[in-house]
C-alpha cells in the first residue's frame, strides 16, 4: 500500500500517468494477496489525480465506498 502513496506523491510524472500507474499497481497488489483490498484507496487517489478516469464509474471500485 505504501507504494500506492509513493506514486501518488511523485511530482515528476503527469497526474494522469500516475493515476494509470496506481490502477495497475493496485491490481498487482490485489493479485499478490488474492483479495480486492486496494479499491477504496485506488479510487480516492485516482479521483484526485484524474477526476475523469473511467474507473471512477466502475462498479468494482464503487462497491466499497
Amino acid at each position: 500500500m505504501k507504494s500506492l502513496i509513493d506514486v501518488f506523491r511523485m511530482d515528476e510524472i503527469d497526474p494522469k500517468t500516475r493515476a494509470k500507474i496506481i490502477i495497475r499497481l493496485g491490481a498487482a497488489i490485489n493479485d499478490q494477496y488474492m483479495r480486492n483490498i486496494t479499491e477504496p484507496l485506488v479510487y480516492e487517489l485516482v479521483s484526485i489525480l484524474d477526476p475523469e478516469n473511467t474507473i471512477l464509474k466502475d462498479e468494482n471500485y464503487l462497491r466499497d465506498l
